[in-house]
């Protein structure tokens, strides 16, 4: 069994728009994995980089040698060695679709390649209830009603804008108006009033305040039991959050933007974390972020992975939860179909299947899920074939 062709798609789904690779065998398999850049500028040269990598060093060759294929690609591609979110997001689609090409083989799951699960269903917190918010009253209402439909676990952006074109904008140029700071922090505790003190309570700062702001900030905010902020400085700035983490009480936690395991052992070294956000999707696939698993749990501490990409991202993310001991909760959109735009990427999405505030564990071979191909073919960017190298479609823009 080789590898004997490959497809790129480009996938607007709601507001992200999803950088899907399919890899095809001799024998009529088809594999799928999705690069982590579905939001964001980066997508098209996502895709491109896919294409470079496939035709080099993954058409013709056999499939089960998952490892062989993924140090060729890192060795052989030269920029990825202390890379960031482009050569990392393909490196774990490849990977990603490897994986789900054995599972189908073998007709098990992916999680059952590796070890074998620790849990059947992952508890997940929701995300984008809050769109259309601005008052305290607006995120209290959203809030009451996500609860009333049975999550446990929100995940919110006080500092945020509404913005057309990116959902929400954080901060820029290190800074807000002073006076919003009342504001940031009223929608913050109008949540909390509303919801009680048995709902965990997350917020997303997107690295966007310098530490005098997010200083003022987290004090007003340290009684309102929030489990932990998500990016509080900017990812490259590592001594301010070694800095906020020893003047305030609340768990820090980041990895959205940390690729491989030399991102993350700079981000553990810190010391600041207490929770580490892994994206499986671009930091390196399944193996790699098991990796990076084992580092944090040998620093006591938990995983929350990151996950806002389509629906076939929560599938992937849902096969990492279940194998690692030190799994926490995991992001997910329940209105990810209402998004304008919104377009299907598989048959049975797992954030269709909540119940109880967790996501069920697919039991389906590979990756579990089924992708709806007659959906995502107009959106297919580029083909390859074994023995075609640099005859492909080529990368269209939008």
């Amino acid at each position: 069994m080789i590898i004997e062709a490959a497809n790129i798609y480009r996938v607007p789904t709601g507001s992200r728009k999803a950088v899907l690779l399919e890899l095809v065998t001799d024998d009529g398999i088809s594999g799928f994995g999705e690069a982590g850049v579905a939001y964001g500028a980066g997508g098209e040269a996502a895709g491109q980089m896919l294409r470079e990598m496939v035709e080099r060093f993954v058409l013709g060759r056999d499939p089960t040698t998952i490892s062989a294929i993924w140090h060729d690609v890192y060795d052989g591609s030269f920029w990825i060695r202390g890379g960031g979110a482009i050569s990392y997001a393909a490196l774990s689609a490849i990977e990603l679709a490897l994986w789900d090409i054995n599972g189908k083989r073998l007709d098990a799951p992916v999680y059952e390649l590796l070890g074998g699960r620790l849990r059947d269903a992952l508890p997940v917190y929701a995300n984008g209830w809050w769109v259309g918010c601005d008052s305290p009253d607006d995120y209290a209402a959203a809030a009451a009603k996500i609860v009333a439909r049975g999550f446990d676990a929100l995940k919110f952006y006080p500092l945020a804008q509404t913005d057309a074109e990116t959902v929400v904008r954080h901060p820029r140029r290190r800074g807000v108006d002073p006076a919003q700071i009342p504001q940031i922090c009223a929608r913050v505790a109008a949540v909390r009033e509303t919801v009680g003190g048995d709902v965990d309570l997350m917020l997303d700062f997107g690295g966007g305040l310098a530490t005098d702001q997010l200083l003022r900030i987290c004090r007003r905010l340290e009684p309102l039991d929030i489990l932990f902020i998500e990016e509080a400085v900017d990812p490259g700035s590592l001594a301010a959050l070694a800095e906020l983490a020893g003047k305030t009480g609340i768990p820090l936690a980041a990895g959205e933007r940390a690729y491989g395991r030399p991102g993350f052992e700079r981000l553990l070294a810190s010391g600041a974390l207490s929770v580490l956000q892994p994206d499986v999707c671009n930091t390196g696939g399944l193996l790699e972020a098991r990796l990076i698993a084992g580092l944090a749990e040998q620093r006591n501490l938990r995983i929350a992975p990151h996950n806002y990409g389509s629906t076939l991202a929560t599938a992937v993310t849902a096969q990492f939860g279940a194998l690692i001991p030190n799994f926490m909760l995991f992001e997910c959109f329940p209105d990810f179909d209402r998004e304008p735009g919104y377009l299907p990427v598989l048959e049975r999405p797992l954030e269709a299947q909540i119940e109880n505030a967790s996501i069920p564990l697919p039991a389906g071979p590979g990756l579990g899920v089924a992708i709806l191909g007659d959906s995502i073919e107009p959106f297919r960017v580029a083909q390859c074939r074994a023995g075609s190298a640099g005859s492909g479609s080529g990368i269209l823009r939008d």
